[in-house]
């Protein structure tokens, strides 16, 4: 979440800052699932898997250019995924 101070303002932080606060310490066991070039950024910053969704804002190319490390158009394709 962004603070109104400004800072967690990156991607990364934000993230990094929701695994701490969850007590995340085995980052295989996190996943980032995002619809925009930001969010498989900043997994790949805090060194997270990612999941590209198509049903948001962001498109396939702009998913794929940032090498999201899946790419998904339903909700029911994210739960084969992780079934």
């Amino acid at each position: 979440m962004d603070n109104l101070d400004g800072s967690r303002t990156d991607k990364a932080e934000v993230i990094a800052y929701a695994l701490a606060e969850g007590g995340v310490t085995d980052k295989s066991t996190a996943v980032m699932v995002g619809d925009r070039e930001h969010d498989i950024i900043g997994a790949k910053t805090v060194g997270i898997d990612s999941v590209g969704v198509l049903f948001g804002y962001g498109n396939r190319e702009e998913l794929e250019n940032v090498s999201a490390d899946y790419i998904v158009e339903t909700v029911e394709e994210l739960n084969l995924i992780f079934s």
